[in-house]
């Protein structure tokens, strides 16, 4: 169960210990700003801002770690070019991020409550956090680039974890940010330890429940980006919610540590009938993916 101070930091420590927060504004048809901050159990910080285009490199990317954050707390968190205000409840937040190219300013609003990964069956696998929350809302803001701004207001999604993260005890992890206007959904399957693992949850309805599991299809391009998924999603409601999304509409391809990879995508289609965009994330050991990018042909499952 959370509790209002989970918005905050945490005391962390040990191997792997590091606090997240992540803020996409998902732009439907267009990609996707990606604002990304964390802190490890020594109180250093570090930052990324990314926009997702065509790829299969983000189309701007800007990565900082090694920042002292002198103990400065998430409601009031400035982190060199990047600033975030995290609100008294769990509705809003604010972000800010601004270098010699860009800068962008974001408000984040949520149109559902926060939902932990302890509320899952599972609880939140602990190599992945100690608790991690998810939240689907609305985020508005502005971008400027050489003197040109662009506006936007449209579906949106955060998330903060804290405790252990330890990339390389993830096989594989699909993690879909799915929203719409009046729904919502947040994915994950992991393969860790040989063992499939689900966490997230299904708002449709108004009704916010917990996932039991997913089957989710996945069709890929030749750079192994997901270019088509369909999924069916059971809920501890009872629910069982049909996912479509056709094909992409932005990628990028970026390494969060030297052995892991995200690979990312920005789709548009359906969530039990009515649409939705989402930011998926596919996460892979890089050598695999490496293997997978020079493989011959005939080794593919799907040709």
């Amino acid at each position: 169960m959370l509790e209002q101070m989970d918005r905050l930091r945490h005391d962390i420590a040990g191997d792997f210990a590091r606090e997240s927060l992540a803020y996409c504004a998902i732009l439907p048809g267009k990609g996707v700003y990606l604002l990304y901050t964390w802190v490890n159990g020594d109180d250093i910080a570090g930052y990324a801002f990314a926009i997702y285009g065509e790829g299969p490199e983000p189309t701007y990317f800007a990565r900082r770690e090694g920042i002292p954050a002198e103990g400065q707390n998430f409601d009031h968190w400035d982190i060199e070019d990047l600033s975030v205000r995290v609100g008294g409840d769990f509705s809003t937040a604010t972000a800010t991020y601004e270098d010699s190219e860009f800068s962008i300013s974001i408000e984040f609003e949520a149109f559902h409550a926060p939902f932990d990964y302890d509320q899952n069956a599972g609880g939140c696998p602990r190599y992945q956090a100690t608790n991690r929350y998810e939240q689907s809302g609305v985020i508005r803001g502005q971008l400027t680039r050489n003197g040109v701004t662009t506006v936007f207001d449209g579906p949106g999604h955060r998330d903060h974890s804290w405790g252990r993260r330890d990339w390389d005890a993830i096989h594989h992890y699909k993690w879909l940010s799915i929203v719409g206007a009046d729904r919502a959904a947040n994915i994950m399957v992991a393969l860790v330890e040989g063992e499939t693992i689900y966490n997230g949850y299904v708002f449709v309805d108004g009704v916010l429940s917990p996932i039991v599991s997913a089957e989710i299809a996945t069709e890929y391009d030749d750079e192994y980006f997901q270019d088509a998924i369909v999924a069916s999603v059971l809920d501890e409601s009872g629910r069982t919610t049909q996912i479509d999304f056709p094909e992409q509409s932005a990628r990028a391809r970026w390494d969060i540590s030297p052995t892991f990879n995200f690979t990312d995508t920005c789709m548009d289609g359906t969530l039990a009938g009515g649409a939705v965009s989402a930011y998926v994330q596919y996460t892979w050991p890089r050598s695999y993916l490496d293997h997978l990018l020079t493989r011959e042909p005939y080794a593919s499952i799907t040709h």
